[in-house]
This record gives structure tokens, sequence and C-alpha cells, in this order.
């Protein structure tokens, strides 16, 4: 009896399909509100996060343990991605495929690629094409969420934002900065083609400077800009707000006398090297209200968010098993 039961059972197990083999016995890693998330859940998110999130470390048992520590950072993303949803259901809030599609054209557009540049690069950083879409998704939900939960409650009035202007008061301090530039620029409707060669320039330029020729050199070599590459590159003081954003984002955190590596703009291809700093005088609140108001308003919205986040949490069922 005992030999004919296990071969009836032996038969069954052989009889299901394999891809049923790995839902029956994968492991529960997490549970929200009664719905599991899997292991292979987890896994598959893994690259949905990109290469940013992965371990670099050449050294395995440290590799070990930050691939540990990611899956975890990964499953709270699951699990955060699982009660938004919940939320979004709740109040009909959607997204449709169609607007994703949209969005990423128009990122396409913008960033001036072809579908092959676009595969290349998300491939670079660890996404696949549809777990990029599912990224983007996730994230427009969230924006949603917060534009009709978080956002409807903030109020702001003069005195709460000289508050945050006095409480803030070194941020608003006015420091410029001094820059030369090495710039090859493309055409206004640049083709491929174009950006090839943009990057071979700037390539050269780049050669240059590591077998030791000055920024100043090389700029009335090679720069497009002629006005500064007759100085050298060298294009005077800036402050907030008065570059490109691009480039203003990499100017003021570099150090005097760096160069910058190769900074892409609509306009073309940027080598950037600070000469000089110095400090401003804090800018007067009635000249910056906006400013202020900006990042008031920014600062409430995220605080307020990650504590509506953490009581969702504590409301809902949320169990971690990693």
């Amino acid at each position: 009896m005992t030999k004919s039961f296990f071969s009836l059972f032996l038969i069954v197990f052989l009889l299901i399909p394999v891809a049923s083999l790995g839902k029956v016995f994968d492991q529960v890693v997490g549970v929200v509100d009664g719905e599991v998330i899997t292991l292979s859940d987890l896994d598959a998110a893994m690259p949905q996060y990109g290469k940013a999130y992965l371990p670099d470390t050449e050294n395995a048992l440290d590799k070990e343990i930050r691939l540990r520590q990611v899956r975890k950072e990964v499953l709270e993303m699951l699990v955060e991605e699982r009660l938004l949803q919940r939320v979004a259901n709740r109040y009909g809030i959607k997204v449709e495929d169609g607007e994703i599609e949209m969005l990423f054209t128009k990122m396409k557009q913008d960033g001036q690629m072809d579908d092959a540049e676009v595969a290349r690069q998300l491939k670079e950083n660890g996404f696949s094409l549809e777990g990029y879409r599912r990224f983007l998704a996730a994230q427009v939900r969230r924006a949603r969420i917060i534009d009709a939960l978080i956002k409807p409650d903030i109020a702001m009035s003069e005195p709460k934002l000289r508050e945050y202007y006095q409480a803030h008061y070194d941020s608003y301090q006015a420091p410029e900065v001094r820059v030369s530039q090495i710039v090859v620029q493309v055409p206004a409707k640049a083709l491929p083609k174009d950006w090839e060669a943009a990057k071979r320039r700037i390539g050269k330029a780049q050669e240059k400077l590591k077998k030791g020729a000055t920024f100043e050199e090389v700029a009335t070599l090679y720069s497009d800009d002629k006005a500064s590459a007759e100085a050298g590159g060298d294009l005077g003081f800036f402050t907030k707000g008065e570059m490109l954003p691009e480039l203003e984002r990499e100017i003021f955190k570099m150090n005097v006398g760096a160069v910058s590596n190769v900074i892409k703009s609509t306009q073309g291809l940027y080598l950037l090297k600070v000469t000089e700093k110095r400090g401003g005088t804090t800018l007067p609140f009635d000249e910056i209200k906006n400013r202020v108001m900006e990042d008031y308003y920014r600062e409430e919205v995220t605080k307020r968010y990650i504590k509506w986040l953490s009581d969702l949490k504590a409301r809902s069922n949320v169990e971690i098993k990693l």
C-alpha cells in the first residue's frame, strides 16, 4: 500500500509543470495585508532598480553582505509599491500604459536618443526595458498620491516662510565661481552622427589634457565658442541661476582647479574647469521669496510624505520575512 501511494505521488509530482513547482515552493519574503511577496518577485525586481543599488566591490564577502542589504532595501520598495497600489485603487488613482509610453517617448526626445541608444543606456544601468517602464509607472503613481493626499494640506504663510528663511540663513548666500569651458557645439536638430562627431572632438581635447596640455591651450584649440576660446576658455564669474542647469549642477560641486567629466546639454558637449571661488552675502528675503517658498514647500512635502507612509505601514499588516 505504501509503495503504491508513493508511486502515485511520484507520478502526480512528475506531471506538475516546472513553472508550477516554482510557485508551489517559492519562498515568501514579505506579506502586505495578506498579499504575499515571493523570492521570485524580489529577484525579478532587482534589475528594475538599476545598478546603483547593486554591489560594486570585488571582495566576495563584502559583495555578499552588500547584496543582502540591497535585497532588503528592494524588498522595502516592493512593500511600499504594494501599499501605494492599494491606496491608488482606493482613491481611483490610475496610471495608464499610454501615459508611460508618452513619458518614455518624451525622455528619448529630450535626450536626443534613438531606441538603440536607450537600450544601451538602460542595460548599462542594470534596467530591462519593461522593468524601467514599471519603475516609471511606480514613480508616477507615487507623485499622484502625493498630489492628491499630501500637498493639499500644506499651508504657507509669510511668518512661516520668514521663519524658514532665518533657520536656513546660510543656505541663501550667493557664492560665485569662475569657470572656463571647452565646448563642442552641435546643430539645433542634431543627428546621431553629429553627436558622434562631437564625442570624438571632445575626446581629443581630453587626451590633450591627460598628456599635460593646459586647459587654456586646449580651449584655444578645440572650443567652438570663439569668444571664450580666445580667453583660454574663461567665462568669468557666475552665481546660481546664471548657467544652463546641467552645467550649474556640476560647477558648484567642483573644487578649484578641478576639470569636469564630459557634460551633455542640448547645445553640445562641455568640459568645465573651476578656476576661482568667492563667497557672497546672504540674499534678502524679499529678493528670494519665491526660492524660499519652493524650498519650504519641497521640504514639507518630503517630511509629510515620510510620516504618512510610516503611518500607513503601521496601520497595515506588513511582515518582512527575509
